[in-house]
Protein backbone atom coordinates (compact mmCIF):
# COMPACT_ATOMS: atom_id res chain seq x y z
CA UNK A 1 0.00 0.00 0.00
CA UNK A 2 2.77 2.62 1.00
CA UNK A 3 4.83 1.77 -2.39
CA UNK A 4 1.74 2.67 -4.23
CA UNK A 5 1.28 5.65 -2.94
CA UNK A 6 4.91 6.67 -3.16
CA UNK A 7 4.38 5.56 -6.62
CA UNK A 8 1.49 7.79 -7.36
CA UNK A 9 3.24 10.90 -5.22
CA UNK A 10 6.02 10.57 -7.78
CA UNK A 11 4.00 10.89 -10.66
CA UNK A 12 1.77 13.22 -9.29
CA UNK A 13 5.61 15.38 -8.82
CA UNK A 14 7.21 14.68 -12.20
CA UNK A 15 3.96 15.46 -14.04
CA UNK A 16 3.73 18.47 -12.21
CA UNK A 17 7.35 19.76 -13.44
CA UNK A 18 6.63 18.66 -16.68
CA UNK A 19 3.86 21.13 -16.79
CA UNK A 20 6.29 23.93 -15.18
CA UNK A 21 9.19 23.52 -17.71
CA UNK A 22 6.73 23.48 -20.65
CA UNK A 23 5.42 27.10 -18.96
CA UNK A 24 8.43 28.41 -18.57
CA UNK A 25 9.44 27.30 -22.11
CA UNK A 26 6.32 29.08 -23.50
CA UNK A 27 5.15 25.89 -24.90
CA UNK A 28 1.38 24.69 -24.40
CA UNK A 29 0.30 22.45 -21.79
CA UNK A 30 -1.92 19.21 -22.66
CA UNK A 31 -5.02 21.76 -22.03
CA UNK A 32 -3.58 24.67 -23.76
CA UNK A 33 -2.36 23.18 -27.05
CA UNK A 34 -6.64 22.72 -28.13
CA UNK A 35 -6.81 26.79 -27.84
CA UNK A 36 -4.19 27.49 -30.03
CA UNK A 37 -6.00 27.76 -32.52
CA UNK A 38 -8.27 30.92 -32.90
CA UNK A 39 -6.27 32.73 -30.25
CA UNK A 40 -5.59 36.46 -30.17
CA UNK A 41 -4.56 39.62 -27.78
CA UNK A 42 -7.33 41.30 -26.26
CA UNK A 43 -8.96 44.18 -28.69
CA UNK A 44 -8.28 47.74 -28.49
CA UNK A 45 -11.22 50.23 -28.85
CA UNK A 46 -11.53 51.81 -31.66
CA UNK A 47 -13.45 54.62 -33.15
CA UNK A 48 -11.83 55.59 -36.54
CA UNK A 49 -13.87 55.11 -39.28
CA UNK A 50 -11.93 54.27 -42.49
CA UNK A 51 -12.95 51.57 -45.60
CA UNK A 52 -12.47 48.07 -46.46
CA UNK A 53 -15.40 49.10 -47.03
CA UNK A 54 -16.82 49.47 -44.27
CA UNK A 55 -13.52 48.85 -41.70
CA UNK A 56 -10.91 50.30 -39.59
CA UNK A 57 -7.19 49.59 -39.90
CA UNK A 58 -6.17 47.20 -37.19
CA UNK A 59 -2.65 45.34 -36.58
CA UNK A 60 -1.98 41.55 -38.24
CA UNK A 61 -1.28 40.35 -34.14
CA UNK A 62 -5.23 40.80 -33.86
CA UNK A 63 -5.89 38.54 -36.77
CA UNK A 64 -2.76 36.15 -36.70
CA UNK A 65 -4.26 34.24 -39.18
CA UNK A 66 -5.29 36.33 -42.01
CA UNK A 67 -2.74 36.00 -45.27
CA UNK A 68 -2.02 37.69 -48.63
CA UNK A 69 -1.96 35.47 -51.36
CA UNK A 70 0.00 36.76 -54.64
CA UNK A 71 0.56 36.55 -57.81
CA UNK A 72 3.68 37.30 -60.09
CA UNK A 73 3.08 36.23 -63.91
CA UNK A 74 6.74 36.13 -64.64
CA UNK A 75 10.46 37.40 -62.43
CA UNK A 76 9.95 41.29 -63.99
CA UNK A 77 6.25 41.93 -63.27
CA UNK A 78 5.65 43.18 -59.55
CA UNK A 79 3.94 41.10 -57.20
CA UNK A 80 0.03 41.85 -56.78
CA UNK A 81 -2.45 40.37 -54.22
CA UNK A 82 -5.03 38.27 -56.10
CA UNK A 83 -7.00 37.08 -52.75
CA UNK A 84 -6.84 36.71 -49.33
CA UNK A 85 -6.99 33.43 -46.91
CA UNK A 86 -6.47 32.17 -43.58
CA UNK A 87 -3.96 29.90 -42.02
CA UNK A 88 -5.54 26.65 -40.50
CA UNK A 89 -2.01 24.72 -39.94
CA UNK A 90 1.43 25.47 -40.04
CA UNK A 91 1.09 24.02 -43.56
CA UNK A 92 -1.43 24.72 -45.05
CA UNK A 93 -3.62 28.13 -46.05
CA UNK A 94 -7.83 27.85 -46.72
CA UNK A 95 -8.39 29.89 -49.55
CA UNK A 96 -11.42 29.99 -52.56
CA UNK A 97 -10.47 27.76 -55.17
CA UNK A 98 -10.48 30.73 -58.04
CA UNK A 99 -8.05 32.41 -56.16
CA UNK A 100 -5.59 28.95 -56.55
CA UNK A 101 -6.22 28.11 -60.47
CA UNK A 102 -2.87 30.39 -61.56
CA UNK A 103 0.00 28.13 -61.46
CA UNK A 104 1.07 27.71 -57.90
CA UNK A 105 4.90 28.24 -59.12
CA UNK A 106 3.93 31.48 -59.22
CA UNK A 107 2.09 32.07 -56.06
CA UNK A 108 3.50 33.61 -52.51
CA UNK A 109 1.82 33.12 -49.24
CA UNK A 110 2.40 36.20 -46.87
CA UNK A 111 1.66 36.41 -43.23
CA UNK A 112 2.39 38.54 -40.30
CA UNK A 113 2.03 41.53 -41.79
CA UNK A 114 0.10 44.83 -41.71
CA UNK A 115 0.79 46.07 -44.91
CA UNK A 116 0.22 44.30 -48.43
CA UNK A 117 3.95 47.15 -49.53
CA UNK A 118 5.86 46.69 -46.13
CA UNK A 119 7.45 43.98 -44.95
CA UNK A 120 7.35 43.78 -41.06
CA UNK A 121 9.82 42.19 -38.73
CA UNK A 122 6.91 39.74 -38.01
CA UNK A 123 6.79 39.35 -41.92
CA UNK A 124 6.70 35.69 -42.94
CA UNK A 125 6.44 34.65 -46.49
CA UNK A 126 6.18 31.08 -48.27
CA UNK A 127 5.92 29.44 -51.66
CA UNK A 128 3.31 26.99 -52.74
CA UNK A 129 4.32 23.53 -52.70
CA UNK A 130 1.23 22.23 -53.88
CA UNK A 131 -2.49 23.50 -54.17
CA UNK A 132 -5.38 20.99 -53.83
CA UNK A 133 -8.65 22.69 -55.64
CA UNK A 134 -11.79 20.33 -54.59
CA UNK A 135 -12.73 18.36 -57.91
CA UNK A 136 -16.46 19.50 -57.99
CA UNK A 137 -15.29 23.38 -58.43
CA UNK A 138 -16.32 24.44 -62.01
CA UNK A 139 -14.87 28.47 -63.05
CA UNK A 140 -18.54 29.34 -63.66
CA UNK A 141 -20.05 28.55 -60.48
CA UNK A 142 -19.65 29.06 -56.65
CA UNK A 143 -20.27 25.47 -55.77
CA UNK A 144 -17.27 23.70 -53.94
CA UNK A 145 -15.29 27.04 -54.51
CA UNK A 146 -12.76 25.82 -52.16
CA UNK A 147 -9.20 25.01 -52.06
CA UNK A 148 -6.00 24.53 -49.98
CA UNK A 149 -2.25 25.67 -50.18
CA UNK A 150 0.33 23.67 -48.91
CA UNK A 151 3.49 26.04 -47.91
CA UNK A 152 6.63 25.04 -49.04
CA UNK A 153 7.85 26.58 -45.99
CA UNK A 154 5.54 25.82 -42.89
CA UNK A 155 4.90 28.84 -40.81
CA UNK A 156 6.83 29.67 -37.44
CA UNK A 157 3.77 30.16 -35.19
CA UNK A 158 3.82 33.70 -32.83
CA UNK A 159 1.89 36.84 -32.04
CA UNK A 160 1.94 37.21 -35.31
CA UNK A 161 1.08 34.50 -36.75
CA UNK A 162 -1.41 31.76 -35.49
CA UNK A 163 -4.14 29.39 -37.49
CA UNK A 164 -7.54 29.90 -36.75
CA UNK A 165 -9.91 26.87 -35.67
CA UNK A 166 -11.79 24.58 -38.39
CA UNK A 167 -15.25 24.25 -37.07
CA UNK A 168 -16.99 20.69 -37.84
CA UNK A 169 -20.95 20.37 -38.42
CA UNK A 170 -21.20 20.02 -34.39
CA UNK A 171 -18.98 22.95 -33.74
CA UNK A 172 -21.22 24.79 -36.05
CA UNK A 173 -23.97 24.77 -34.19
CA UNK A 174 -23.06 26.89 -31.40
CA UNK A 175 -24.38 30.98 -30.79
CA UNK A 176 -21.87 33.28 -32.33
CA UNK A 177 -21.02 36.05 -29.89
CA UNK A 178 -19.31 37.84 -32.82
CA UNK A 179 -18.30 37.78 -36.15
CA UNK A 180 -15.83 39.71 -38.10
CA UNK A 181 -14.35 39.97 -41.91
CA UNK A 182 -10.93 41.09 -42.51
CA UNK A 183 -8.92 41.85 -45.48
CA UNK A 184 -6.04 44.63 -47.04
CA UNK A 185 -8.12 47.61 -48.41
CA UNK A 186 -8.53 47.88 -51.85
CA UNK A 187 -10.05 50.88 -51.97
CA UNK A 188 -8.38 54.14 -53.42
CA UNK A 189 -7.37 56.08 -50.51
CA UNK A 190 -4.76 56.66 -47.70
CA UNK A 191 -5.71 53.02 -46.06
CA UNK A 192 -5.06 51.42 -49.60
CA UNK A 193 -2.85 48.44 -48.84
CA UNK A 194 -3.39 48.25 -45.24
CA UNK A 195 -5.36 45.03 -42.93
CA UNK A 196 -8.76 46.38 -42.07
CA UNK A 197 -11.69 44.68 -39.74
CA UNK A 198 -15.42 44.99 -39.93
CA UNK A 199 -18.11 43.41 -37.30
CA UNK A 200 -20.77 41.99 -39.66
CA UNK A 201 -24.17 40.27 -39.34
CA UNK A 202 -25.03 36.96 -40.41
CA UNK A 203 -27.75 37.21 -42.77
CA UNK A 204 -30.20 33.98 -43.68
CA UNK A 205 -30.08 32.30 -46.32
CA UNK A 206 -33.73 32.62 -47.43
CA UNK A 207 -33.49 36.42 -46.74
CA UNK A 208 -30.42 36.76 -48.47
CA UNK A 209 -32.46 34.46 -51.61
CA UNK A 210 -34.91 37.27 -52.02
CA UNK A 211 -35.18 38.98 -55.21
CA UNK A 212 -34.07 42.14 -54.13
CA UNK A 213 -30.63 40.69 -53.19
CA UNK A 214 -29.30 37.42 -54.75
CA UNK A 215 -32.53 36.65 -56.62
CA UNK A 216 -32.09 32.84 -55.25
CA UNK A 217 -28.76 31.98 -56.07
CA UNK A 218 -27.44 31.35 -53.04
CA UNK A 219 -26.63 27.55 -52.31
CA UNK A 220 -27.35 25.37 -48.93
CA UNK A 221 -23.38 25.37 -48.47
CA UNK A 222 -23.48 29.42 -48.22
CA UNK A 223 -23.93 31.76 -45.92
CA UNK A 224 -24.11 35.71 -46.57
CA UNK A 225 -22.75 38.29 -44.13
CA UNK A 226 -22.39 42.31 -43.98
CA UNK A 227 -25.05 44.93 -43.83
CA UNK A 228 -28.17 45.31 -45.91
CA UNK A 229 -27.32 48.79 -47.33
CA UNK A 230 -23.90 47.51 -48.25
CA UNK A 231 -21.91 49.77 -46.10
CA UNK A 232 -19.68 46.94 -44.97
CA UNK A 233 -18.36 44.51 -47.71
CA UNK A 234 -15.36 43.37 -49.26
CA UNK A 235 -14.16 43.39 -53.23
CA UNK A 236 -12.65 41.39 -55.19
CA UNK A 237 -9.00 41.24 -53.90
CA UNK A 238 -10.59 40.49 -50.68
CA UNK A 239 -12.07 36.87 -52.12
CA UNK A 240 -10.59 34.28 -49.63
CA UNK A 241 -10.86 36.35 -47.03
CA UNK A 242 -11.72 34.84 -43.50
CA UNK A 243 -15.24 35.26 -41.74
CA UNK A 244 -13.86 34.72 -38.23
CA UNK A 245 -17.24 34.47 -35.67
CA UNK A 246 -16.00 33.85 -32.16
CA UNK A 247 -17.49 31.08 -29.79
CA UNK A 248 -18.20 31.60 -26.12
CA UNK A 249 -17.96 28.32 -24.98
CA UNK A 250 -14.56 27.53 -26.36
CA UNK A 251 -12.93 30.92 -26.28
CA UNK A 252 -12.07 30.66 -29.68
CA UNK A 253 -12.48 32.40 -33.38
CA UNK A 254 -13.95 29.56 -35.27
CA UNK A 255 -13.18 30.07 -39.37
CA UNK A 256 -16.91 29.99 -40.14
CA UNK A 257 -16.77 31.00 -44.06
CA UNK A 258 -14.48 32.83 -46.11
CA UNK A 259 -15.87 34.91 -49.05
CA UNK A 260 -16.58 33.81 -52.15
CA UNK A 261 -18.73 36.43 -54.17
CA UNK A 262 -17.36 40.00 -53.38
CA UNK A 263 -18.47 41.48 -56.84
CA UNK A 264 -20.59 44.05 -55.50
CA UNK A 265 -18.26 46.02 -53.63
CA UNK A 266 -20.56 48.62 -51.33
CA UNK A 267 -23.53 47.74 -53.57
CA UNK A 268 -27.08 48.05 -51.20
CA UNK A 269 -28.78 44.61 -51.16
CA UNK A 270 -25.66 42.30 -52.62
CA UNK A 271 -23.76 41.02 -49.65
CA UNK A 272 -21.30 39.14 -49.61
CA UNK A 273 -21.21 35.32 -50.07
CA UNK A 274 -19.15 33.16 -48.02
CA UNK A 275 -18.99 28.96 -48.35
CA UNK A 276 -20.05 27.21 -44.93
CA UNK A 277 -17.08 25.91 -43.98
CA UNK A 278 -18.16 23.39 -42.02
CA UNK A 279 -19.77 21.95 -44.71
CA UNK A 280 -16.23 20.74 -46.29
CA UNK A 281 -15.24 19.87 -43.04
CA UNK A 282 -13.99 15.68 -44.14
CA UNK A 283 -12.81 16.70 -47.04
CA UNK A 284 -10.26 19.59 -45.47
CA UNK A 285 -8.98 16.91 -42.80
CA UNK A 286 -8.47 14.03 -45.77
CA UNK A 287 -6.63 16.67 -48.52
CA UNK A 288 -4.43 17.42 -45.53
CA UNK A 289 -3.86 14.58 -44.13
CA UNK A 290 -4.10 15.98 -40.12
CA UNK A 291 -7.11 15.82 -37.31
CA UNK A 292 -8.34 19.26 -36.65
CA UNK A 293 -10.53 18.33 -33.57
Amino acid sequence: MHRRLKIILIHVVVVGLMLIILAAKNYPTPHEKYRICGDRPLRPVRHRSTRMVGGVNVGVDVWPWQVSILYQPNSSAPLRQICGGAIVHEKWVMTAAACALEDKGKLLVRAGSNSLDVDDVSTQISEVSRSVVHKKFGPYSMRYNIALLEMKTPFVFDSYVLPICVPNENIAQYNFESCYITGYNAQPGDDVGMLQEAKVWLITRSLCNKPLFWNYTVSPDFICAGEFDGGINGCETNLGGPLSCYIKIFHSYFLIGFRVKATSCELPHQPNIYIKVHTYFFWIEKEMNVSLI
